[in-house]
């Protein structure tokens, strides 16, 4: 165990030595020393890492040479690194929450390095773990902390550690603002704290979530390599798909001048699509673009704030309403999925679209497994809305066309088997990152089975993967 020793040195040749020794004579190790002649000539901070009866016997042998400033408790101390920007006033915030918290600073040193930042180092004397772990935090909301040495064997500690570095990662990789970097801590404690009360280790889900936002982000620009194929359905309509490397398929619909969407994937890549819609399509910019939800799922909707209609179930639309108001979502019910899809939402750059511009189709009625709720029309054609019982998620649905034998099923039913390796890369991630991707699995396999079944001999658009027929 460690233990801090805050002792009352004279100012004098030989007065470490003494202190050093009667540590040394007792089987202790001296880990860290820090002294600030400029702050307080007698008192030096001395960290010692020894068994408990050791430290006792430190502890005596120390109040025997009257080097002993006080009963050294338990204590330990944390060196943090704050990253703060080079202006005037910028370290005050800090020291205002330091001091609100009563944490004495053994030292400090910064200096300027030719960048807009400057780095402080800050020893801090930890009397009280809760104390340390709530300061952290607080500090964390205010700039970018690094933990660059501690006592791991402190649990509440090392959780809190862990998952303010887990934000700073998550900073790097997504350029991350200030109050998303926050967010981002506050869900990463949740996970922290889900996975302590399982008795689970944080490192496989830290990681997978790490691994995952650098998977969008690896995929911009011209690693968007979206797979794009077309079908013409008649002679004024045709069927493009798009898969891109992770998130759902999105399917467009073209009828002359108008558009309309299945599905529109993750937010994050509304620069790589804008500019491969208007690659795709002439006067892209001025169309009437129209898109049906196929279900909630953030990796589904991500980029509904480009149409002008949005075609939503009664549930989705629901959905759409708790997120505006700022509650949880249906996904954000499960507490042990919602810091997981809190995260993707700041992973994905999700937003929930306006509420003005959705049109909602139906709601069920029913227990069935598979209920039609209502339909929509786009050229000649009608598209039968059907709402599964929520297997997946609540909210879902698929739409047919019995004139076109045209089925796009949403997530109730996906192709792995046509898949890209970077397809396949994402889809085993989307277990790992929440406890199910189906809200009931039995339901859901009756919900698939049923509208295959229901469906045969009709071009099946799966929700992610390659069309069947």
């Amino acid at each position: 165990m460690r233990s801090t020793y805050i002792t009352k040195t004279p100012d004098q040749a030989g007065a470490f030595l003494i202190s050093a020794q009667a540590i040394a004579e007792n089987g202790g190790n001296i880990v860290r020393v820090n002294y600030n002649k400029a702050v307080d000539e007698n008192a030096l901070f001395i960290e010692v890492e020894a068994t408990e009866q050791q430290q006792k016997r430190i502890a005596e042998r120390l109040k025997e040479v009257q080097y002993l400033a006080d009963d050294p408790g338990v204590r330990q101390i944390i060196l943090i690194e704050l990253k703060l920007p080079d202006r005037p006033g910028t370290l005050l915030p800090t020291l205002e929450v330091i001091k609100k918290h009563d944490v004495n600073i053994s030292y400090i040193n910064s200096q300027e390095n030719g960048t807009p930042y400057q780095n402080f180092k800050m020893g801090l004397v930890v009397e009280n773990s809760t104390e340390i772990k709530s300061l952290i935090d607080d500090i964390s909301k205010i700039c970018e902390v690094r933990v660059l040495d501690y006592d791991g064997s402190d649990h509440l500690l090392d959780s809190t550690v862990f998952y303010v570095t887990f934000a700073n990662e998550m900073r790097e990789i997504l350029d991350l603002s200030q109050n998303e970097t926050n967010a981002t801590l506050a869900y990463a404690s949740q996970v922290m704290s889900t996975l302590d009360e399982l008795g689970e280790s944080p490192e496989e889900a830290f990681e997978n979530i790490k691994t995952f936002a650098r998977f969008i982000t690896e995929h911009t620009g011209e690693n968007f390599d979206a797979i794009i194929n077309a079908r013409k359905l008649a002679d004024d309509l045709t069927l493009y798909i798009l898969e891109p490397p992770c998130g759902s398929n999105i399917y467009i619909l073209e009828y002359y001048e108008s558009l309309l969407f299945i599905d529109c994937g993750f937010g994050y890549y509304e620069p790589e699509m804008d500019e491969l819609l208007s690659g795709l399509f002439k006067h892209y910019a001025t169309r009437h673009k129209s898109v049906f939800v196929t279900n909630p799922d953030i990796d589904n909707c991500g980029l509904l704030r480009l149409f002008d209609t949005i075609y939503v179930s009664r549930d989705t639309y629901h959905n759409f309403e708790l997120e505006t108001a700022g509650r949880p979502s249906y996904r954000e019910r499960n507490e042990l999925d919602a810091p997981y899809v809190a995260l993707s939402k700041i992973i994905s750059r999700y937003e929930p679209p306006h509420l003005s511009r959705c049109a909602v189709v139906g709601k069920r009625m029913t227990d069935d497994p598979l209920e039609t709720i209502g339909s929509i029309r786009f050229g000649r054609w009608t598209f039968q809305v059907i709402q599964g019982a929520g297997g997946h998620v609540r909210g879902e649905t698929v739409v047919s066309c019995p004139e076109l034998k045209l089925l796009f099923t949403g997530d109730l039913f996906v192709n792995t088997a046509g898949m890209s390796e970077k397809q396949r890369t994402y889809e085993e991630l989307q277990p790992s990152l929440m406890a199910n991707t189906d809200t009931n699995e039995g339901l859901a396999a009756i919900c698939r089975n049923q509208l295959l079944a229901e469906h045969k001999g009709y071009t099946i658009c799966p929700g992610r993967g390659p069309i069947l027929g």
